[in-house]
């Protein structure tokens, strides 16, 4: 027996001997008494394995906090045991002790305690850290209230200065500056806020300001290092390079000196160094620079490697800009595979970001800022394919597009689908729950801060504190999943070219994705046998005739009050998008501003014609679809379900400003076709809907919605209440198709490769694949006459995606409509996005030779007859 092994088993008796010792106490004392204990005892030592021995022998009091003292001691543990995490370099575990601490105090509305100092404070710097930006605020926010109601002057500091942190970070300066000033005028002097001002200012580009301040603050003290920091930064944009190295030698001299000094701290002091290094073009330099900031940062690195591996990187936002700093290095010092190298370790990083934030709040700010990394990715991606021809860096540049598609949705929308396979697992449900709570409590603080000066600050603090409490549930029971069911971990899992033209040939379509990015616009053409990608330019006259397209769509006169100029820009931008002319199907992979553009109404050549009938539109030759993405294109499966059923949904809304008088025509026609369940007037509830929506394959609801603003979510209307679209976040649908008659359901905030914030997008979240919405505010009697048209297809040819396209061309055709509802405004607002799924014709097929024959034996039996007579 080796020493290690004898070791062990020494270790293994003494744990008993502790586990037994503990037990007995167990049956001796209070819930309180143990806790403190042993709480004291750690604290005599305190290590990481003693923090995890500690908290394995807390874990089974959790159901036995029954006095306030137990409760109490129950948050003094957690607190202490987040305190420590942090000191041990674990951050997440940090901020789970540090969220049940907060939870309990909050569940059980404890006091005699310094939660914010404590607890929240520390919880809400955690949050800052690792980039969870919505929860920081949340948290700090939370303290904020706290303090203000003890009148806590100090605290209120703090708080007001950690808040502005949070809004610093999401690029909302103003903001930031504003709250600020608020806390200025409790104390004038503090030094945190006037640095805090400046670096707003710095990074808001008001470098005047910024640079007085610094000087104001240096001016009271010396030693404050943000302040040389600020001026060598201002002095770096005024291009004063001896300057900018003199404040920053200053800030040096002052953190090496400053005992408080972390390797974080120095991190960000070389980071400030290595841009004047840049600036100044030392990018020899600058390299070892970086070499010295992974050694700060990543216990593991070995300084041999120009770059840490992939088993050395940590959860940490300050590595992210070192790694995006190493690539932009490389690409100046002439190696771009190195650079490559910096950006695919940088998306790692990322990835292990994400996976800490369980809200898609903060995964889309996240996936918003590794956006313009990716574009730089793939610019490098697409030299170096003009260099070497070499068509892997193209297939590496779409799937770095692809990768940051709708990435929210599309995990929303696996994992329902993974899920639904385990409906009766208690964790699934009691995921469902949670998830359903978090969007009505999310919808009352939204509602509340809608009501601006009359909004009242203790619900929001109340419903804040719960929400922060389910949230932590969440967490908990997504990784009970995780480790119950694997599929759910490999969601992210990339499509191969091979696989997408394999789908692509048996549709017989092809995708034109395209990647939005600031400065350049990447179109990737992809049929069964050819794989193409073209740079556009994103240009201040691409972007206004993109803009100028889409303003067309604003009201309904404006084409026709302008129908040269609409021919002559629908036909530029048909050019400088690249849209192919000879493609049959067109699958859509839009991105950026590009999701408020009707391909289909765009002209393939210039034209004269007055008669919309007679304009060359793209929808005359080629029928076009949509998808988020390509990923979700390819593991699509068509049901071309022939017994479909519909659940309609009718407000009308008689009576008042809102009437819809076409509605109850719009739900007979369905009606002609299909079987259902019809929710009229005052039968149109959410509650309702919400009750019957899965019995059914076809949801229709004809009604109002609005796109919302930059403050206000996207909302749709029911008889009773509107819905905003975060309620539908916590909904479970599992529907086919949802087909949503009313005005601007696919319009919402854009975010940043997420898409449009829409109703729409709410009900994919909410599980249901394929969606048929609207892209801007549709007329009532037109929508009626096109949902005539498409529910007639859809129960002949059994094709959602064929049906809407046939219906936009009979609409075209019909004579009974005049040229001015002709306009494309009138037939092209509703896209479909979905699986492509062909049209049956098994139906026509046998009409036909069921007639054929019942014709012949007609034929028969009157020559019969004519015989016998």
């Amino acid at each position: 027996m080796g020493f290690g092994n004898f070791r062990i088993i020494l270790c293994f008796i003494a744990m008993l001997g502790i586990g037994d010792y503990s037990i007995q106490a167990q049956s001796r004392e209070s819930t309180a008494t143990f806790l403190y204990k042993q709480l004291d005892y750690f604290l005599q030592n305190p290590t990481s394995s003693g923090s995890l021995r500690l908290s394995k022998l807390i874990y089974p009091k959790k159901e036995q906090l029954i006095t306030k003292e137990d409760q109490l001691a129950w948050v003094v543990v957690h607190c202490n045991l987040g305190y420590y995490q942090q000191q041990f370099g674990s951050l997440t575990s940090a901020i789970l002790y540090y969220e049940k601490a907060w939870s309990t105090y909050y569940q059980y509305q404890l006091s005699d305690y310094d939660i914010i100092e404590n607890c929240l404070q520390p919880l809400g710097n955690l949050y800052l850290k690792i980039g969870d930006l919505p929860k920081a605020e949340n948290t700090i926010k939370s303290y904020l209230y706290l303090a203000e109601q003890s009148q806590n002057q100090s605290k209120i500091v703090t708080a007001i200065t950690n808040l502005s942190i949070a809004y610093h970070n999401q690029g909302e300066y103003a903001k930031a500056i504003t709250v600020l000033n608020q806390g200025l005028s409790i104390a004038p002097k503090n030094l945190n806020i006037l640095n805090n001002i400046a670096t707003n200012h710095l990074d808001a580009g008001n470098y005047r300001e910024a640079k007085t301040l610094a000087k104001q603050i240096i001016a009271i003290d010396s030693k404050q290092i943000n302040a040389y920091q600020i001026l060598a930064a201002v002095a770096l944009q005024e291009g004063e390079l001896q300057a900018g190295q003199h404040y920053m030698e200053q800030s040096r001299f002052q953190l090496l000196n400053n005992d408080n000094a972390t390797p974080r701290s120095l991190a960000k002091l070389q980071l400030g160094y290595i841009d004047l290094l840049l600036s100044s073009s030392k990018f020899e330099e600058a390299q070892k620079s970086i070499v010295e900031l992974y050694s700060l940062i990543l216990p593991k690195y070995e300084s041999k490697d120009p770059l840490p591996l992939e088993d050395h990187l940590v959860t940490d936002p300050i590595l992210l800009k070192i790694l995006d700093l190493h690539a932009h290095l490389s690409i100046q010092l002439q190696n771009p595979k190195q650079a490559l190298k910096a950006y695919e370790l940088a998306f790692e990083v990322n990835k292990k970001l994400n996976s800490l934030y369980p809200l898609q709040d903060t995964k889309i700010i996240q996936h918003s800022q590794n956006r313009n990394r990716t574009e730089l990715y793939i610019d490098l991606l697409f030299e170096l394919y003009q260099s070497t021809a070499d068509q892997r860096y193209l297939e590496k540049a779409f799937q770095a597009a692809e990768h940051s598609k709708a990435p929210s949705v599309s995990e929303a929308l696996l994992s329902k689908k993974v899920l639904s396979q385990y409906k009766s697992d208690a964790w699934v449900v009691q995921k469902e729950q949670i998830t359903s709570a978090l969007a009505s409590l999310e919808v009352l603080i939204v509602q509340e801060k809608l009501k601006l000066d009359t909004a009242n600050i203790a619900n929001i603090q109340k419903w804040t504190a719960a929400y922060d409490a389910k949230s932590l549930e969440l967490k908990t029971v997504t990784q009970a999943l995780q480790n119950k069911y694997p599929k759910l971990l490999q969601l992210q899992k990339p499509i191969s070219i091979n696989d997408l033209q394999e789908k692509l040939q048996q549709d017989q379509t092809v995708m034109i994705a395209y990647f939005y990015g600031q400065q350049n616009v990447y179109q990737f053409e992809i049929g069964f046998d050819s794989f193409l990608v073209r740079k556009i330019k994103n240009t201040a006259s691409f972007q206004e005739i993109i803009k100028n397209y889409i303003g067309y769509y604003n009201d309904s006169a404006a084409i026709l009050n302008q129908v040269t100029d609409f021919t002559q820009d629908a036909a530029n931008l048909f050019t400088a998008l690249q849209v192919p002319k000879d493609a049959n199907r067109l699958l859509i992979v839009a991105d950026g501003l590009l999701n408020f553009i009707p391909f289909e109404t765009l002209l393939t050549e210039s034209s004269t014609a007055l008669s919309f009938q007679n304009m060359p539109f793209l929808l005359h030759t080629t029928e076009v679809h949509y998808e988020i993405s390509a990923s979700k294109y390819v593991h699509s499966t068509s049901k071309n379900d022939i017994d479909h059923t519909v659940l309609g949904v009718f407000p009308v809304f008689e009576n008042t400003p809102l009437a819809l008088p076409y509605s109850l025509t719009e739900s007979k026609y369905i009606q002609d076709y299909f079987e259902g369940t019809y929710l009229q007037k005052e039968q149109a509830t959410y509650q309702n809907f919400i009750r019957t929506a899965n019995n059914h394959s076809i949801i229709h609801l004809s009604t109002h919605a609005e796109a919302g603003s930059f403050s206000r979510p996207a909302s749709i209307k029911f008889i009773d209440k509107d819905i905003l679209v975060n309620q539908l976040y916590g909904t479970n649908l599992s529907t086919d198709l949802i087909v949503l008659s009313a005005c601007e359901t696919g319009i919402g905030k854009l975010a940043k490769g997420e898409g449009p914030i829409s109703i729409g997008r709410g009900f994919q979240y909410a599980g249901i694949e394929n969606v048929l919405f609207s892209l801007w505010r549709v007329n009532d009697k037109t929508t009626s006459k096109l949902m005539q048209l498409f529910y007639k297809h859809l129960h002949t040819s059994h094709s959602k995606s064929n049906a809407l396209y046939q219906s936009k061309r009979d609409y075209l055709a019909a004579k009974d409509i005049s040229n001015a509802e002709k306009s494309p405004y009138f037939w092209a607002a509703f896209v479909y996005y979905g699986e492509i799924d062909r049209p049956n014709t098994f139906s026509y097929y046998w009409y036909i030779v069921g007639f054929v024959l019942l014709l012949i034996i007609v034929l028969l039996l009157r020559k019969f007859v004519q015989n016998k007579t």
